[in-house]
């Protein structure tokens, strides 16, 4: 427990090896993910190819874990690695990915369209944002995860049931679409150490990274941050990629 505590604050050599580690991975999806470059994509391991290009030639270790290339029904599937599957015209592909430098490890996540979006694509990935949005409002110093978690599982739950997924907010319900806690600490390892039952320090750093999943229409969104606790306002350390269906 001494070790994690000492582990999870983050001292100004550690943050300087995340941000380069976070700017590479940012570097890496704007460069292969431009609405140009997603339409000539046959399949997922071709844009794989180009992400692990990108890092490598800008100095990082490879990737810190294996990364999630996920087209269209595949994106509902949380863990994604295979890679193998053909890219289809105007299907969503979502990326998971994060660069390794100097041991410490990046974590972002982008859902964006190949061609043009859906109306209820739309709509999905506009709630994603939402609950991302409240949840970073949310994520802070001395507050406890489990209430944290709580909150942003509440907020969730009005979002599916806007999108008519759910009619009663409880915890199976949203579950069945969004399966996954909303953050993780991050640092020498992608789900780094820490104490998830004692309040959040400042110097901490989190992912962020709410999803909605619905199997049976085939529309998988998740976004994910990595951000640094700090007062009076954290620093979200990935705010430079956009969020939007297309790169901009």
């Amino acid at each position: 427990n001494h070790l994690t505590r000492l582990r999870v604050i983050k001292q100004p050599e550690e943050l300087l090896a995340l941000q380069r580690a976070i700017d590479i991975t940012i570097g890496a999806i704007k460069s292969s993910m431009t609405p140009s470059k997603l339409v000539k994509y046959k399949s997922e391991y071709e844009l794989e190819a180009n992400l692990s290009k990108f890092i490598r030639n800008q100095g990082a270790l490879g990737h810190a874990f294996e990364p999630i290339v996920a087209g269209g029904a595949k994106a509902c599937i949380l863990h994604s690695i295979n890679n193998q599957s053909l890219l289809r015209p105007n299907d969503l592909v979502l990326v998971d990915m994060g660069a390794e430098v100097e041991h410490y490890a990046a974590d972002i996540t982008r859902t964006y369209i190949i061609g043009s979006p859906s109306k209820r694509q739309r709509e999905v990935h506009q709630a994603v944002i939402d609950v991302q949005d409240y949840a970073l409002s949310q994520i802070k110093p001395n507050v406890l995860p489990k209430d944290y978690e709580h909150k942003v599982e509440l907020y969730m739950g009005e979002k599916l049931r806007e999108l008519g997924l759910i009619k009663t907010i409880t915890s199976e319900n949203v579950r069945k679409y969004y399966p996954s806690a909303t953050s993780h600490f991050l640092g020498l390892d992608v789900h780094d150490v820490g104490e998830y039952q004692r309040p959040l320090p400042v110097g901490a750093v989190l992912t962020v990274e709410p999803g909605i999943y619905i199997r049976e229409e085939g529309i998988g969104v998740r976004i994910e941050d990595d951000v640094l606790l700090d007062e009076p306002t954290n620093k979200i350390l990935s705010k430079k990629l956009s969020k939007n269906l297309t790169l901009n």
